[in-house]
């Protein structure tokens, strides 16, 4: 396990590319912060999000968890390391700086009673059944292969962790097919992945036809401006993404609304594309709500600008403090 913040994640890209075609379990931390180079180091954001999906050259996606709480921190600082695990693969935990650095409010953590989850991993009882062992061949279906652990007696258990190209048995090849067999099989697992990753936390409201998608610390600027919007006549459903790849509830959700806000930190609206791609929904579907400036987002720029795309009045600006009188937006 590793933690970073962008310009540090950047220099582990070919190590990242390894890991996801060697199987090799590893979590990594992002605490994201403005770029791009080492653009405002005391400032929060959310752009590594496209980066750190495909770190690496080649076809490569990485799973990736999203807290939005110092809770979620300590949860999925657990959730990380048994999926890196299960899954035989990096993964990374996006976390940001309005997290990593400001002081936020928290419930105790509760002590954790839940066994760490190794996966699929074979001891020497279970090599001694099998009349040969092949690291990277998917017996069951879900794409991810039996390992074992160094300190097995068995000499079967043995293996080449290979990052060059391989086939089943981690032998050395450049046979085309079997290229392609390994990389579909990797493919299947990020599948698998779905099904493992914490799924969103979904709030419906009655007579909605408008849902927004956000993730992170943006959460709670959303919960804040759910309110504002609802004054104005704007009733809405709201889906927290927890995870990549998307679990099956993210594509219900999109399917139920007329119109998605995804609400990014960061210019270029990262994970609206991401949505747009998998949705297959163009930008009049879904659509963006972009913050960029550094400053941990607030309410009032979701709820002015999804009332400006619904073609409705934003509140007016409050007045200018009196001679004096200073404000900060830190309290």
């Amino acid at each position: 396990m590793t933690s970073s913040s962008g310009p540090g994640i950047s220099l582990m890209a070919e190590f990242a590319g390894y890991g996801y075609y060697a199987e090799i379990p590893a979590v990594v931390w992002d605490i994201q912060r403005i770029g791009p180079s080492t653009g405002l180091p005391t400032r929060t954001s959310q752009a590594d999000i496209l980066f750190v999906q495909g770190l690496s050259h080649g076809d490569t996606k990485h799973p990736i968890l999203l807290p939005s709480s110092v809770r979620d921190c300590y949860d999925f600082g657990m959730k990380a390391f048994d999926l890196a695990e299960r899954l035989q693969t990096p993964v990374f935990v996006l976390s940001d700086l309005d997290l990593g650095m400001n002081n936020w409010m928290s419930d105790p953590f509760p002590y954790p009673e839940k066994a760490w989850d190794r996966g699929k991993v074979l001891d020497d009882e279970a090599l001694a059944k099998l009349p040969k062992f092949e690291r990277y061949r998917d017996r069951d279906g879900d794409g991810i292969p039996y390992r074992t652990l160094p300190g097995v007696r068995d000499p079967k258990g043995a293996y080449f962790t290979r990052g060059s190209g391989h086939d089943e048995a981690a032998r050395y090849t450049e046979d085309p097919e079997v290229y392609a067999r390994v990389m579909d099989r990797l493919a299947k697992k990020y599948e698998t992945a779905r099904t493992l990753v914490p799924p969103p936390e979904i709030v419906e409201d009655d007579g909605a036809e408008v849902g927004i998608l956000a993730f992170g610390s943006s959460h709670w600027a959303v919960i804040e401006a759910r309110s504002s919007l609802r004054d104005a006549g704007v009733r809405t459903g709201y889906l927290l993404l927890r995870a990549l790849p998307f679990a099956p509830q993210v594509a219900a959700f999109l399917k139920k609304y007329e119109r998605i806000y995804v609400v990014d930190q960061n210019r270029d609206a990262q994970m609206a594309q991401l949505v747009r791609l998998e949705s297959g929904f163009g930008p009049e579907r879904i659509r963006s709500v972009r913050h960029y400036d550094g400053m941990p987002i607030d309410a009032r720029s979701v709820a002015d600008a999804i009332l400006r795309q619904e073609g409705k009045p934003t509140a007016p600006m409050p007045a200018e403090p009196p001679v004096g009188v200073t404000t900060d937006r830190s309290t």
